[in-house]
């Protein structure tokens, strides 16, 4: 009886390990994997960026004979929620990290913390800012493949036709590479352009850019969120905050530097910068490089640039904060695993080798054109001599991904994103007030830290 108990034993442990781990291709049993399939949101990582990818699985191919398919899907996380209802999964995910904290509360991805502390990665060598956003708690699920810095992409050419106006009229010239909201602004106002009727042909830059108010209050000196007996509140209903608003108002309605007509799709050859109807555009360092590569060709010069620091003279509380502040967001993305995946040793082996290994950062690098997230590896590269890269180097230290807390993304989108346009470009908060742009962005301050509010409670009960 004892031998056929412990014969039960072992035959239901033997079911159980191929239950869970696919036989030897599965968790710790996967020396034997000779595939692995990676995911990624094609919105950023299809068409050009998709190849950066594939030069990557190449090498990893190449140098360990595992066949590495990559497949871009159109809607990433759905497709993520489908594998864990028993659909198809992928072995490695290239992940927008700011959204960690939401799958990771939905359980759809591993915690890779006792690969890293396996295989001795010494997690110190990696920005913080960037890593922070691939931990929950104690765990850490994934390693930041990137950094990717949002601010303006400035039309030079554009830039140097002003500044050529304006010597022939005796007039100072403006910066070609704007660094603080003052010269921005000189820059903007100079490269706007008006036909005989006064109709504006080229706007000095794209104002329909609510979603960068989380970077400007940062260069204004001021800060989104704060937590407050225990519960996270907004920040932003402050002088500082008004800078931003004031300042983005004034361009649009007293020095007219934008029309929304101006704007068209928004994508591909149609896109406002290509076309040269924007002067300067707001994007990030990832989604600008590759686009504009693809439809600009040769037609203008351009750069990118980080969010200027602020505020202007004439909104700075004293004289000495002109200029003072820099900040901005941090984006990028993460390697991680789906907890779908049945070889997740073979999965964090390929994250390992494409972000730990130095050589292979140093290529991704290379391949990419994007800010690496090794900190060594961004002195190897010598970036200051890399364009566009070379620019954000001074305020890196300053940028500051998203807050992981819960509800954010909601306050980002339906309320910073969703209500400052009712002010900027329409006739929201008039009634009940004296009409002036002052009262009315008060009004709206005062709406959004109150919605705000109410979301984050909402989001943690």
């Amino acid at each position: 009886m004892r031998k056929l108990l412990g014969f039960i034993t072992v035959l239901l442990l033997a079911v159980a390990l191929v239950a869970c781990n696919g036989g030897t291709q599965g968790g710790e049993g996967d020396e034997k994997v000779d595939k692995l399939t990676i995911w990624a949101d094609s919105t950023y990582w299809g068409g050009e960026n998709g190849k950066l990818v594939n030069q990557m699985v190449k090498l990893y191919q190449e140098e360990t004979g595992i066949e590495v398919i990559y497949e871009p899907q159109p809607n990433l996380k759905d497709k993520m929620k489908g594998a864990k209802l028993g659909g198809e999964t992928a072995d490695v995910v290239i992940w927008d990290r700011w959204e960690t904290v939401a799958f990771v509360d939905d359980d759809s991805l591993v915690d890779l913390k006792r690969y890293i502390e396996e295989d001795g990665i010494n997690l110190e060598e990696y920005q913080q800012e960037a890593l922070s956003e691939m931990i929950d708690g104690d765990g850490i699920y994934g390693l930041p493949l990137d950094i990717d810095a949002w601010g303006y992409w400035v039309n030079k050419t554009l830039v140097r036709e002003a500044n050529a106006r304006l010597k022939a009229e005796g007039k100072p010239e403006v910066q070609e590479l704007p660094k603080t909201w003052d010269e921005l602004r000189e820059t903007a106002i100079a490269t706007t352009k008006r036909d005989a009727n006064g109709k504006m042909t080229v706007a000095g830059m794209n104002l329909d850019t609510a979603g960068s108010f989380y970077s400007y209050i940062q260069t204004a000196g001021g800060q989104m969120l704060k937590e407050e007996g225990g519960q996270t509140k907004a920040a932003f209903n402050t002088p500082q905050g008004r800078m931003v608003i004031q300042f983005w108002y004034d361009l649009i309605h007293e020095h007219k530097v934008f029309s929304q007509e101006l704007l068209g799709t928004g994508g591909g050859t149609d896109d406002p910068f290509v076309t040269q109807l924007v002067a300067i555009q707001s994007n990030s360092l990832l989604n600008g490089s590759r686009f504009y590569e693809q439809y600009v060709g040769d037609k203008f010069e351009y750069e990118f640039i980080p969010f200027p620091k602020g505020p202007s003279s004439d909104l700075a509380l004293t004289p000495e904060d002109a200029g003072k502040y820099a900040g901005g967001l941090m984006g990028g993305f993460g390697l991680t695993v789906p907890s779908t995946s049945k070889k997740q040793r073979a999965a964090w082996n390929l994250i390992k080798w494409w972000i730990t290994d130095t050589d292979k950062v140093v290529q991704w690098a290379n391949i990419s054109q994007l800010i690496p997230a090794k900190i060594s590896v961004i002195e190897e590269l010598k970036a200051e001599n890399i364009p566009n890269v070379r620019n954000v180097l001074d305020v890196l230290p300053h940028l500051k991904v998203r807050p992981k807390a819960k509800g954010y993304p909601s306050v980002e989108t339906a309320v910073v994103m969703g209500l400052i346009p009712t002010v900027l470009f329409g006739d929201g908060y008039m009634r009940g007030h004296d009409g002036s742009p002052a009262e009315r962005i008060n009004a709206l301050l005062n709406d959004m830290e109150r919605q705000a509010n109410e979301t984050f409670i909402f989001a943690n009960m």
